[in-house]
C-alpha cells in the first residue's frame, strides 16, 4: 500500500481480496490470519485519502458484504467465512452469481451535513445484503452495493450534500414506498 503521510486512497478494481488485506495490514499495522476459503474479487473506490481507522472500517464493510468476518485473536485478526450465516440466507451466493452487476464498495466524503444523518434516508435504497455505514470521525459514508445502485446513490448524496439545509424538505410518504418514489423521480 502507498502511504502518504498517514492516509491512503483505496482504489482497487477487480482485485483479489488478498491484495486488499495486505494493504489494510500495511496501513493499520494489524496482523491478519486469513482462512484459505476467504476468496473474492473486490472493487473499492475512495475519492480521497483516508485515515488508517477509516480504511479499517471500509475493510470490515467489504468483508461483511462478501460473507466474511474479522475475529480478533490475540495480537492478530482472523478473517474467516461467516458461517453463522447472520446474513440473510442465500445473499452471498446471489451476489456471486451476478458478475454483470459488479459489487462495489464506495467511500463517499460528505461535506455539508453529518454523514450519520444520511444513513436513515439512504438505508431503504440499499438492498438487505448491501452495506451502508457512516464513519463519523471523517464524515464519510461507506456503501457496498451493485455498481448501478451506487451511481444512483451518488447522485442522491450529491443532491442532499450540496443543498443548504433550507433547500431540503423531508416528505413523509403515506401511500408509496420511498424506493418507488425515487424510481419515479430519477426517471
Amino acid at each position: 500500500g502507498q502511504q502518504q503521510g498517514h492516509s491512503v486512497t483505496l482504489n482497487l478494481k477487480d482485485a483479489d481480496i488478498s491484495a486488499l488485506i495486505e494493504t489494510v495490514s500495511d496501513v493499520t499495522g494489524r496482523n491478519f490470519i486469513v482462512d484459505p476459503r476467504v476468496k473474492a474479487k473486490i472493487n473499492v473506490v475512495s475519492a480521497s485519502p483516508m485515515t488508517p481507522d477509516a480504511v479499517y472500517e471500509t475493510f470490515l464493510s467489504i468483508l461483511q458484504v462478501y460473507g466474511f468476518a474479522a475475529i480478533p485473536a490475540g495480537n492478530a485478526t482472523k478473517i474467516v467465512p461467516e458461517t453463522n450465516a447472520r446474513q440473510d440466507g442465500g445473499s452471498v451466493e446471489e451476489v456471486r452469481g451476478a458478475p454483470d452487476d459488479e459489487i462495489i464498495t464506495r467511500v463517499v466524503d460528505i461535506e455539508n451535513v453529518p454523514a450519520a444523518q444520511l444513513v436513515p434516508i439512504l438505508r431503504p435504497l440499499v438492498p438487505q445484503w448491501g452495506h451502508l455505514a457512516a464513519y463519523s470521525p471523517s464524515n464519510m459514508l461507506i456503501i457496498s452495493d451493485r455498481a448501478a445502485n451506487i451511481r444512483r446513490l451518488d447522485r442522491i448524496i450529491a443532491e442532499i450534500d450540496r443543498a443548504g439545509d433550507d433547500d431540503i424538505q423531508l416528505v413523509r410518504l403515506e401511500h408509496a414506498s420511498a424506493s418507488e418514489v425515487v424510481e419515479i423521480l430519477s426517471s
